[in-house]
This record gives C-alpha cells, structure tokens and sequence, in this order.
C-alpha cells in the first residue's frame, strides 16, 4: 500500500494481544454470569449488555492507542515553496596566497574571511567548495550544511598549502561541470527555470594557465555567472614565505633556480577580464565583499519545493482522539451502571425491612379477637 505507511510499524506487534483479549473478557463475561444466578433465580440481560459493551470499549481504545504508536501516515503533506541560489566558492591555495601584503595579513586569512562572512549572509542558500591550485578538487558539493563548509575552511592553512602554480581555467571547468549536473533538482516547481548559477574565485589572479577566459567564457554560455574576488596588493609586490617545515632559517621566503626571491602581486587586470568574459564582476578584498553580497541578492532565485515531514502526512492524532472518546464512554456507562446498582440495592433494602413489618402486623390482626367480624 503506496498510500499508508507507519512511523513505528514495530508498535503493531501489539495487536497479537487482540485475540487473546477478546477470549479473556468472553471467559470473565460468562463467570459473571455464573456468578450472579447464584444469588438471583435470572440476571437482567441489560446489566449484561451494558458490560458487553464497555468490554468491547475498551478492546476498542487498547487497539486506537497501538495504531497510535505505529504511527499511521497517509496523505500528501503540506508543501511551501521556497528559493535559492546555487554559489560555488572557488579558494585558491597555492603558495602564492601566503604572501603578507601592506596589511600584514596572510591573503588565505582574508580570502576565508570574506567566505565566512558571504556564508552568514546568505544563509539558506546552497553552497559547494572546490580547492585550486595547479590541480583542482572538490572539496564539498552543494549543500545547505554550511557548518561542514566552515570546518574545511577551517582545517585549510599555512602549513598545508604545499601547491605551486595556479590554473584557474581548470577551476573554472570543473565548478561548471557540477553547477550544471546538480541544476535538475525533484523539488523544482519549474525545471525550465533553473535560476541562475554563480561561480565566486578567491585568488591574487597568478595563472600559469592560458584557458581561464575561454573557460569563463562557456560557463556563462551553460548560465553560470563567474565572479572573481582579487586578494592582496594590486601595486606593490611581495615575496612569497615558505611553509613551516619547507626551508631553513636562512631563506624563509621562495626563490627561483638563481636564488632570487620570488615576488606576488594582486593582477586585478587578468580577474577583471575573467570576470567579464563570465558575465559576472570583479570585486577587491575585503572592501568589496559588501558589494558582492548586494548584488548576489538581486540574482534571479530557483523555486523549488519545501516537504514538511517526507511525503506522508501523520495521523496518530485522530487514533489518540478516538481513544480518549472510547474510554470516555466506558467511563460514563459505568458510572451509570454504578448508580442503578446503587439504586438496586437500596429498593432491595427497603424491600428486605419493610416484609417482616407488614408480616407481623397482619399476624397480630389475626391474633386480636376484637379484630373478627361476626
């Protein structure tokens, strides 16, 4: 049956005690019988109907009550629709993004700020996380679980950032690929209108890679929106220090094969041109980030809907209802039965005294020879 199903079905094993109940108060039905001719030469069929009855009451509410605990559901559950937007965040994590620019803030630190910062604005809504550098990964697909993005961002840091070079291209191929597999969602009211799907890089812009324009370029042909946030100084280049671990006291900082050092710079040039080719804006950290959140919310929404409790609808409330109705009526059909009894016994009283009287009257009127009429 596709249109009832239990909660708790193991409540139902409950109901093997029906028969045996059943045959119970039949026995103790009859021995009641029994025990009433004992006393009375016939038993009034109404006091026996009556206890018939709150016996099968009460069998009755025994039965609602474990139909209750099973929980029974049937029936479509009330739906509402609601709307959001589907953002993959793109982190760069070469080790370019360990530079220390004018603020004497490692870029990575400033880059997960403005990620933490887009994650408590936009609450609701589904993001997705992917790690890039030479290579890129998915790190978590969209979701609304926003803590588990948090704990990743969190477990990133300096010391694990082991990755040079940087290909944004790949990045911007392998975030596409999953906004647009992950876009036919069930609960859509309108699969045609998929809402629009945004791709935000966190990068100083360093590409080792020539396909990043062509890349943004196709994304926002399958209708995602490619933005970029630029990390670090646009003006002022800054060396690159190493890993914990990755050098010696000596050279803290990368160098090249001739022991130069190696210098990073923010290139808003090459993010403003992927920015554009992919529809999108380019934005400055951490000024920016303001601007970004204001115009994410202008971005058209996907509706989609929102079940309350799976797809069934619970019940149990109209068994606990029956069952309290149930006890009800046997409560007041013994409480009536209680009064006539009271009432019998009472008649049976005043019978029971007012015979010897009435006996030792006339015995006395027969004794009195004034009393006889001649």
């Amino acid at each position: 049956m596709n249109w009832l199903r239990f909660g708790h079905p193991e409540f139902l094993h409950f109901l093997w005690a029906v028969p045996p109940l059943i045959l119970l108060l039949l026995f103790g039905l009859r021995q009641k019988r029994r025990a009433l001719l004992r006393f009375y030469s016939a038993v009034d069929p109404v006091h026996l109907r009556r206890h018939k009855i709150q016996a099968g009451l009460l069998l009755l509410s025994y039965l609602f009550l474990t139909l209750a605990m099973a929980r029974p559901q049937w029936g479509a559950a009330p739906e509402r629709v609601a709307e959001r937007l589907d953002v993959m965040l793109g982190l760069d994590i070469s080790t370019s993004m360990l530079a220390e620019d004018d603020t004497s803030v490692q870029r990575l630190t400033q880059a997960k700020a403005a990620i933490f910062s887009l994650l408590e604005e936009f609450e609701g809504d589904r993001f997705g996380l992917l790690y890039f550098a030479e290579a890129s990964f998915m790190v978590c697909p969209l979701t609304n679980d926003t803590d588990t993005l948090r704990e990743f961002l969190t477990a990133i840091t300096a010391d694990t950032l082991i990755h040079s070079g940087t290909r944004i291209g790949n990045a911007i191929e392998i975030a596409t690929e999953r906004l647009t597999s992950d876009q036919d969602s069930p609960t859509a009211i309108n699969p045609d209108d998929r809402g629009q799907k945004v791709l935000i890089l966190f990068t100083d812009g360093e590409d080792h890679g020539e396909a990043a324009l062509s890349a943004a370029k196709e994304a926002s042909q399958v209708g995602v929106y490619v933005y970029c946030v630029g990390v670090g100084n646009p003006v002022q280049s800054v060396p690159i220090p190493l890993p914990q671990g990755s050098g010696t006291e000596t050279t803290p900082y990368k160098r090249d094969v001739n022991g130069q050092l190696v210098l990073t710079a923010l290139d808003e040039t090459h993010l403003q041109e992927i920015a554009k080719a992919g529809r999108g804006s380019y934005y400055h950290a951490p000024a920016g980030i303001t601007e970004l959140g204001t115009d994410l919310a202008r971005l058209e929404r996907q509706q989609f809907r929102i079940h309350g409790e799976g797809k069934y609808r619970e019940r149990f409330q109209w068994f606990v209802v029956g069952a309290l109705v149930l006890l009800i009526c046997e409560r007041w059909l013994s409480g009536i039965s209680n009064q006539r009894s009271a009432v019998s016994r009472l008649l049976w009283w005043l019978r029971t005294f007012s015979f010897p009287q009435r006996s030792l009257t006339d015995n006395r009127k027969r004794s009195d020879p004034t009393t006889d009429n001649h």
